[in-house]
């Protein structure tokens, strides 16, 4: 039976979550996230039952990582009960949403050790787009402490005026717009901006950090959020003119120190492929690629 999602499903919908992104997410993150999502943010959910038991699962979502107007698609069906038409009962479903919802395109994300779903997305005329993959670095081992060039300092955004806030959201606007999640589409809207930096009810101030000149340039940027896991570092970057000296490696130090002294010790981060000056970064570093994740998408009419 195929119904709409209830909150009584949220464990089972989680587990099947976490089975399609690789994840092991906690219930009380999906509940956290559930409770902060935007009222006017496009979202819809269905469940298969076997039994009364959630078997599988599907939800359309707006994703600010994808172009405007396009969904996120994520869909699972439990290992033990698959070749039996419920993923393909579940698709029916997402292809009735589209009807009604009328995106632009659809993206769907498959592990990149699971070839079955992904072949499953390519028969239904989903297209590669991207590889992306999660990295972890364990945080009791021993860290230097950052090195940074002559006249640059790091700051957090504790106590931070409005001012200095807005400066930080176009600053991320900027950086976002040079990464190659983003490279080619429209900047995101300060709506947007807002809250994923400053209303991100996952952020930190004191994980929020910049590289500075002493003469007030601002020169990067370094985000951590709280994750079941302990510390996900959501964005690292440095503006075009100051790459190259060793800023990017000296902001995510910081993360870690202060993640450190938070008793934290797992920091998690996720990386595109092609990114491979931040990916040599993380390796220096110290983190380990987890399982990767192909993205693929399909336009609509």
């Amino acid at each position: 039976m195929l119904r709409p999602y209830a909150a009584h499903d949220a464990p089972d919908f989680l587990r099947l979550i976490n089975l399609a992104r690789g994840q092991n997410a906690a219930l009380e993150s999906l509940l956290t996230q559930d409770a902060a999502w935007p009222a006017a943010h496009v979202r819809q959910r269905a469940v298969v039952l076997r039994e009364e038991t959630v078997v599988g699962m599907a939800e359309l979502s707006r994703f600010e990582y994808l172009p405007p107007g396009w969904l996120r698609l994520t869909l699972a069906v439990d290992p033990q009960v698959r070749g039996q038409g419920l993923g393909a009962e579940l698709y029916g479903w997402v292809q009735a949403q589209a009807a009604h919802l009328r995106p632009g395109g659809l993206s769907v994300s498959v592990l990149d050790t699971d070839p079955l779903s992904r072949d499953w997305a390519l028969r239904r005329g989903f297209g590669l787009h991207a590889h992306r993959f999660a990295s972890e670095l364990d945080l009791s081992a021993e860290f230097p402490l950052p090195e940074l060039p002559v006249g640059t300092t790091l700051r957090d955004m504790t106590g931070a005026s409005e001012a200095e806030w807005d400066r930080l959201e176009t600053l991320y606007g900027d950086l976002l717009t040079q990464t190659p999640d983003l490279e080619g589409q429209p900047r995101w809207t300060p709506e947007v901006l807002r809250s994923n930096l400053r209303d991100n009810p996952r952020a930190r101030p004191d994980w929020t950090l910049l590289a500075t000149t002493d003469t007030g340039e601002w020169l990067g940027l370094c985000q951590g959020a709280t994750i079941s896991t302990g510390i996900y570092n959501e964005f690292t970057a440095v503006v075009a003119a100051a790459r190259g000296q060793g800023l990017a490696r000296a902001l995510k130090l910081e993360l870690i120190r202060r993640a450190q002294a938070a008793g934290v010790r797992l920091m998690r981060t996720n990386n595109h492929a092609a990114n491979r000056p931040m990916l040599g970064v993380n390796v220096r570093l110290g983190f380990v690629a987890q399982t990767g994740s192909w993205e693929l998408r399909r336009e609509l009419d």
